[in-house]
């Protein structure tokens, strides 16, 4: 399609060219970032994708939303940064040295103590391989994975990524925020039927709560934790904070992939209220409810393909997600 009717700035003739091939332009205008348009297509989702292939080789990446119509938006992408790898191994190592520490502090010998360490990182590890996986599937940019050292009881706080490209559709967002945390859930799983298989003994671990899956499993609360299940417990329960459909906390990008921004926005700020709440009866709530508030506290921008809806089979993927998360919702054992 051409242009007609209307002078096209030289800066902008390629990128217009670019958009004509995918999209019916109805409409446009030059930005200080690039160009804001109104298209038209039979196939957005497949033409937002082949002109940000396009875009991408030149430097700009593409965002499409609903506003009335279809409209895009063209911006260069930001410089990428070049990654300091020695600061990931160092904070990997120094996560390995608090967790060790953490379980000389609960178990009170070095050998318990490596068992809890060493398992703890495998989930966490395999939690990040998830992420890694899933962003290379869809061809997204992150950054190794920052681990995060913490004092006892856990000796970690996990660990984050960074994106060094935007996420360009809402599957491919669904996909990072759900394969993380579903691969440190089995590796949870695994370890928990270990230290369920390991004689049981008067020494251990007893915490104030549970998972859910563990006592189905164990269908006593009265159970002191050796290594292997207090590391797989520790680490479910940090998953079930993790899957909570709240900001950008996995669970938050699962579920921004289904709904609006607003309506992600108003349960946000609708469980971290009801989880302060809640912190009158479990004190351990208040910690939940705090930093989904503080932290989370904009809207969540979604990826660059907000328009498009997400297929079945990702609609079924949140729901795994959110029986996940109930699986792993920790249950006080003394109420």
């Amino acid at each position: 399609m051409a242009i007609t009717g209307r002078e096209t700035p030289p800066e902008l003739g390629g990128l217009l060219e670019l958009v004509c091939k995918h999209f019916e332009i109805l409409d446009f205008r030059k930005t200080e970032m690039g160009m804001e348009a109104e298209v038209e297509s039979s196939d957005p989702k497949r033409s937002f994708l082949s002109l940000s292939d396009e875009l991408e080789s030149r430097g700009y990446f593409v965002v499409m939303r609903k506003e009335g119509g279809i409209r895009i938006f063209l911006a260069k992408l930001p410089p990428s940064r070049t990654e300091k790898i020695w600061v990931n191994l160092l904070l990997l190592v120094a996560t390995a040295g608090t967790t060790l520490l953490a379980g000389l502090y609960s178990f009170k010998d070095l050998a318990s103590a490596f068992v809890f360490s060493s398992s703890l990182m495998v989930i966490l590890g395999a939690h990040e391989a998830g992420h890694r996986l899933a962003a290379k599937r869809n061809r997204t940019e992150i950054s190794a994975p920052f681990f995060i050292p913490a004092p006892p009881l856990l000796g970690t706080f996990g660990a984050v990524i960074v994106a060094k490209k935007p996420v360009r559709t809402k599957e491919a967002m669904m996909e990072m925020g759900f394969l993380g945390p579903m691969m440190g859930f089995l590796l949870a799983l695994l370890t928990l039927l270990f230290g369920l298989l390991q004689p049981a003994g008067v020494e251990g671990v007893s915490l104030p709560m549970l998972p859910v899956l563990l006592l189905l499993l164990t269908r006593t609360p009265s159970i002191r934790l050796n290594p292997l299940l207090f590391s797989g417990s520790a680490m479910l329960m940090v998953t079930a904070l993790n899957l909570l459909p709240a900001g950008q906390l996995d669970g938050g990008h699962i579920f921004r992939g289904i709904t609006s921004a607003n309506q992600h926005y108003k349960l946000t700020r609708l469980l971290g209220f009801s989880l302060l709440f809640t912190g009158f009866i479990f004190p351990y709530c208040w910690a939940w409810g705090l930093l989904i508030l503080l932290l989370f506290n904009q809207p969540h921008p979604g990826a660059l393909d907000d328009l498009s809806e997400v297929s079945r089979k990702y609609r079924k993927m949140a729901a795994v997600s959110l029986l996940i998360l109930l699986l792993c919702l920790p249950i006080p054992t003394k109420l």
